[in-house]
Parts: structure tokens; C-alpha cells; sequence
């Protein structure tokens, strides 16, 4: 897939400010600071249209981002540790799941792993919860840069059907873009 225009459509803090055009949808979510939206940047060939932060806590708002007129990259608040007041992480989280769990025109959930720290009882929670709910998601081991090679073949090895992907050097990139279209391809098949 090569994606030819990418933009920022809107941010929401509820589910009635969400986009009701039907595009398809890819969420993005994971621990604090594990790279969501550089990630997204290199997908989409934007430097800086997702915003980055070395501060975890900064995505507040599900975020939408329209690609190729034709679906959508939805960046999600990270979960773990933020900044924030707890109050205001227990709005995030029901945003979240109400999100996850309603959402018609989510395709696909990308559960980003810091491939340096790998899976950790916090993102195993989290597959719980996709797992009851019976969701789609797909792991991605970021920051698979940081890794020298036999550590690197060492998460690919052991994590099969998973993918891993570096912000800073593209890896991962084809392949993700890939799966996004064979997804969109499989919807249109079903209508």
C-alpha cells in the first residue's frame, strides 16, 4: 500500500464526537511512551503530524487521522503510567474501552510492545480485555532498532504472527502497510 495523503481529521473526548463517515478504522494503543505515534508518523510519511512527546501522558483524546480519504489511523491515549490526575486517567480508560468495544468501523487494534522491555503484566492485561471481548488486534514489537541482532531474532522467533517495526529506521513499514490493505481488501469482500 502506498499512502499518498495523510491528515489530521479530528480528536475526540467522547463517543458522540467520533466520525460517523463508515471509513474503516485501525486503532493504535499501548504503554506510555512506547512509541504510538512515531510509529504512525513513519506509516503515514509525515514527520510530526502525530504528536510526540518523551513525557508519557500527552495523548488525552482519541485521535483521527484520515488516510488516503478512504480510512482511518485512530492514535489512543497510552495506559500505564501518565502524568495526569487519576480521575482523569479513569476517564481516558472508559473513553477507551467504550471506543473498543462499540465501535462498528474498528478493523483491527495495534497493541504496540516496547521490544526492549517486551510484554509486560500491564499489556497482558490488556489482551485480556481484547481477548473477553473478543477484539482484533495484532502486536507490534516497536523500537525493534534498540535491539542488536540476535535479540532482534530472538523476539521474531518467539513471537510468530506478531510484527516488529523502528520509527527510526522504517523496518516494518512494508509489512504493516501490507496488512492494512489485506484487511480493507477483506472488508470490502464481505459487504
Amino acid at each position: 500500500m502506498i499512502i499518498k495523503k495523510s491528515d489530521f481529521l479530528k480528536s475526540a473526548s467522547s463517543i458522540g464526537g467520533l466520525p460517523d463517515n463508515g471509513f474503516p478504522e485501525f486503532a493504535f494503543i499501548g504503554r506510555s511512551n512506547v512509541g504510538k505515534s512515531s510509529l504512525m508518523n513513519m506509516l503515514l510519511d509525515r514527520k510530526g503530524l502525530v504528536k510526540t512527546s518523551k513525557k508519557p501522558g500527552k495523548t488525552v483524546l482519541l485521535n483521527f487521522f484520515s488516510v488516503n480519504d478512504s480510512f482511518f489511523f485512530v492514535d489512543l491515549p497510552g495506559y500505564g503510567f501518565a502524568s495526569r490526575p487519576r480521575g482523569e486517567q479513569e476517564l481516558w480508560r472508559k473513553l477507551i474501552e467504550e471506543y473498543l468495544i462499540k465501535r462498528e468501523t474498528l478493523v483491527n487494534i495495534f497493541l504496540l510492545i516496547d521490544a526492549r522491555h517486551g510484554i509486560m503484566k500491564i499489556d497482558e492485561q490488556m489482551m485480556e480485555f481484547l481477548n473477553y471481548y473478543r477484539l482484533s488486534y495484532t502486536i507490534v514489537f516497536t523500537k525493534i532498532d534498540k535491539l542488536n541482532k540476535n535479540e532482534a531474532s530472538v523476539i521474531k522467533f518467539k513471537n510468530k504472527g506478531c510484527f516488529t517495526a523502528s520509527a527510526v529506521t522504517g523496518a516494518g513499514k512494508e509489512e504493516l502497510l501490507d496488512f492494512v490493505e489485506k484487511n480493507i481488501n477483506a472488508q470490502k469482500v464481505e459487504q
